[in-house]
């Protein structure tokens, strides 16, 4: 079923408490049938969406009522020059962003349809009918606009999509979807109306989250940084940390902020970085964590930083072409970030004092022999965990981009807390 594996585990202690074994166990895995170029993860009751990062190829369907045995039951088709990046649930609702990917850094075809946001009706968990289309798309004559990362917020009487979409003005967008099939534009807002002046082209508005209160913004702006924004009262938006008082560490730092995630009951942020590899980014020394303090909104700053060892720049000449070994995305409890870290696997890092966070486990599972796509940008490292991983009922589900969907069990600091958690994913409030 899931072949072998190995986990690096390391001891925990906080302040008086005594130290902790902190490890994760495969309960279960699928390798998507071998296909390679895996890409988001959305969970439904006994259902898991996990989308692609090629063109071309299915959303697939996943049976995960028993964890141990996770089974493909059905697909989404896919389409010409598009990827289905991004993938949210919330109640009957599928919500998935397709872009188009790139001929070289992922092998897709030129050709593609308006990218878009798409929304699925799965009342049927196994057969997802298409309700709407929200389009992304650029009214500048100059610059595209291109969907990018997005944060689903739902209250007590509507269901937002904050979405990231660099290039030309708005790059932040706020659509309402609680009536999925007439999805709606909010707002449309840009820091650059607020005086931001990007640097290049590089420095795109990535990804945004929403606090849980509902009424900040955490904007990752790589090399202009992180921002917070006020958003309590909607539709209105207004920029609380000034452009020149942005929490930006590039230089040093090659990319700058790629997603934050609040620690829960705080304001403060774990920051990931994302390098690419060249001929795509700047490569070795890899992007790492940072644990940022956003209590006061007009001047973020830095707690702390963690790294895994392959982010130490002397390993940069050991490291193989097209690979990458950069934090990506997290879901953060009280206790545990949960982050994906490319070639490092999936790391768990003790956030209980965010002003010392520690490593205290990680997972590099034994990869495939051979998938049907081998990553053309990334794939130098047969290991490249990737999607935000997803709490349900006490478990973690996470992807890897190559060896398919992992089912986690995760035994030591802030257990409790995790095996608590009917369901926890860093880029939603469900």
């Amino acid at each position: 079923m899931r072949g072998t594996w190995f986990v690096l585990a390391a001891l925990a202690g906080c302040g008086g408490d005594s130290e902790v074994a902190s490890s994760f166990q495969i309960v279960g895995h699928s390798d998507l049938g071998a296909r390679g170029m895996n890409s988001a993860l959305a969970i439904a009751g006994d259902i898991a969406y996990v989308g692609s990062r090629i063109d071309q190829k299915p959303i697939a369907i996943v049976d995960i009522s028993t964890p141990a045995a996770p089974t493909v039951v059905g697909e989404i088709p896919g389409s010409i020059g598009m990827s289905s990046r991004e993938l949210r649930a919330v109640g009957n609702l599928l919500i998935v962003m397709n872009l188009r990917c790139s001929p070289d850094l992922h092998g897709c075809a030129m050709a593609g349809s308006t990218e878009n946001l798409a929304f699925y009706d799965i009342t049927d968990r196994r057969a997802p009918a298409l309700l709407a289309t929200y389009p992304v798309t650029s009214t500048s004559p100059i610059l595209s606009r291109s969907p990018h990362e997005l944060y689903l917020r739902r209250d007590d009487t509507r269901t937002l999509v904050y979405l990231a979409a660099p290039g030309a003005s708005p790059t932040l967008e706020v659509i309402d979807v609680t009536d999925p099939a007439l999805p709606a534009r909010v707002v449309g807002w840009d820091p650059r109306m607020a005086g931001l002046r990007p640097m290049g082209a590089d420095d795109i508005l990535h990804s945004v989250s929403v606090s849980s209160d509902g009424t900040r913004a955490y904007l990752s702006h790589q090399l202009s940084g992180l921002l917070v924004a006020d958003v309590g009262s909607l539709p209105a938006i207004t920029l609380m940390t000034p452009p020149s008082a942005a929490y930006d560490w590039a230089p040093p730092g090659a990319m700058g902020p790629h997603s934050a995630v609040e620690i829960p009951g705080t304001h403060v942020l774990v920051v990931t970085e994302e390098v690419y590899p060249s001929p795509y980014g700047a490569g070795c020394p890899w992007g790492h964590l940072r644990t940022v303090d956003a209590s006061n909104p007009a001047a973020p700053k830095l707690l702390a930083e963690v790294k895994i060892d392959e982010n130490d720049p002397a390993l940069c000449a050991t490291a193989a072409e097209r690979t990458a070994f950069t934090a990506h995305n997290a879901t953060v409890t009280s206790e545990v970030a949960l982050v994906t870290w490319y070639a490092g696997g999936l790391v768990a890092v003790d956030v209980r004092d965010p002003k010392k966070p520690k490593i205290v486990a990680e997972l590099r599972p034994e990869p495939l022999p051979a998938v049907a796509v081998e990553d053309p940008g990334l794939g130098g490292n047969p290991v490249e965990m990737w999607s935000y991983p997803v709490i349900a009922d006490g478990l973690i589900y996470v992807v890897d981009v190559r060896n398919g969907l992992y089912v986690l069990r995760y035994t030591g600091v802030g257990e409790q807390t995790i095996a608590g958690e009917a369901f926890l994913e860093g880029n939603s409030n469900l």
